[in-house]
């Protein structure tokens, strides 16, 4: 086997478990990010996974998720290019799995993030990698729904590329299928939940409040 179909066959293993991961804690979830007293409501979508693996495919975002989760994802099925080489992907593939760590971390959000071919309205950064945020947009370009959504994952924290960064100060989860947030995933220790302004206290679940 020679060293390109190696770092494929490897690769490919890797994308399986980090697949693995992202779906056990990050797909049909919502995420709420609280910071200054403002939030940002965060979903991690299935047909996002492609592109934040880095790597080149014919296969569509959605077959590839379904492939990567069924472990039925080829190493034939994946190439790398200049705009998407072998050591960016491995780097990026091996952050997929820390993102489910960082929902439940100390971080930072930065607002306004410019890069060379793009602006972000928000990302969150754990200072190895950053998640770059923008609001879903319909097929007329407006945007829809109150999430937002990963649009990039990069191999930095974004510090020098962004307006104003934030001390993340809460982190709260809940399943899509609920209507108030259920899960505390992070506080700062020297936050409370009485910090929360009564907007997002409403946004809660009771149990989350009587604790």
């Amino acid at each position: 086997m020679g060293r390109k179909q190696q770092d494929r066959e490897k690769i490919v293993q890797e994308i399986k478990e980090a697949a693995a991961l992202y779906k056990k804690y990050l797909v049909g979830k919502r995420f709420l990010y609280v910071f200054e007293g403002r939030y940002i409501e965060v979903i991690y979508k299935s047909i996002n996974f492609r592109h934040l693996t880095g790597v080149a495919t014919n296969l569509s975002a959605k077959q590839f998720y379904s492939y990567a989760i069924k472990k039925r994802l080829q190493a034939s099925q994946i190439f790398f290019t200049p705009q998407h080489p072998f050591s960016l992907c491995k780097r990026k593939v091996k952050h997929i799995g820390q993102i489910a760590m960082m929902a439940g971390t100390e971080g930072f959000m930065l607002e306004e993030i410019v890069t060379t071919t793009k602006t972000y309205k928000f990302g969150t950064t754990d200072l190895n990698f950053t998640l770059c945020l923008n609001k879903e947009l319909d097929d007329q370009g407006k945007e829809k729904g109150d999430c937002f959504v990963i649009e990039s994952l990069r191999d930095e924290d974004c510090f020098s590329k962004s307006k104003t960064a934030y001390a993340v100060t809460h982190i709260f989860s809940r399943p899509n299928d609920k209507k108030r947030y259920t899960d505390l995933l992070y506080l700062d220790k020297n936050m409370t939940l009485g910090n929360l302004s009564e907007e997002i206290k409403a946004m809660m679940d009771e149990s989350l409040l009587d604790t």
